[in-house]
């Protein structure tokens, strides 16, 4: 004889595998929320390795030169170095290799973009050589804002700008000029300058 299952019973089971797959939903999220948060503390990491590799880089590269008016993608890509994670990628169809693009990508995926500054009138003649971080998350626009440089390794911070507020070293002819503040960037500082969204723009200048 076939036993039929009381009508509370068949209640019973569902209310079991309800609560079963609800508790297996909110594990999933937690676990997905974890590793979500585990890539964005890489990415942030990363993205700090990558501006430092790029700065030493372009510091070694042009150091023969004892400028940078030269400055640009295609050398660091005919030559292949550079951190790898944001470099464009090669086109050696021709006799030198050259970049595919003329921009490089951060860990953010916002354009990367490198050049002289600081020039003579002829443009022979560059001091300085600057670094953009473009399509940066607010977050990681203070963190790297508001980064202490060490300026005995390579070539030196010479001043920042982050979207329109310049910031520049205490008697630079920048901060003279009393449109920049001073270095070191205060957090504070930092923080008011780099906008909502993921629309903001740092560029950093060395010597």
């Amino acid at each position: 004889m076939v036993k039929i299952k009381k009508s509370h019973e068949q209640g019973r089971t569902i209310v079991e595998t309800l609560a079963y797959i609800m508790v297996m939903i909110a594990v999933t999220v937690g676990v997905a929320a974890l590793v979500s948060q585990g890539y964005y503390k890489y990415e942030s990491s990363s993205i700090q390795q990558e501006l430092n590799d790029l700065k030493k880089t372009i510091a070694t590269r042009y150091a023969v030169d004892g400028q940078y008016a030269n400055v640009k993608w295609d050398d660091l890509c005919e030559d292949q170095i550079g951190p790898r994670s944001l470099m464009p990628n090669r086109d050696c169809e021709s006799e030198k290799c050259k970049c595919e693009v003329q921009r490089g990508r951060h860990s953010f995926d916002g354009p990367v973009n490198i050049g002289p500054a600081d020039c003579n009138a002829s443009n022979t003649f560059c001091e300085t050589f600057f670094i953009e971080f473009d399509e940066l998350p607010q977050d990681i626009c203070n963190q790297l804002g508001a980064k202490a440089w060490d300026t005995v390794s390579g070539s030196d911070i010479e001043r920042m700008s982050i979207n329109d507020t310049v910031w520049g070293w205490p008697h630079s002819p920048i901060s003279e000029l009393g449109n920049a503040k001073e270095f070191p960037a205060l957090i504070q500082e930092v923080s008011k300058a780099c906008k909502e969204g993921d629309e903001n723009t740092i560029i950093w200048y060395f010597n």
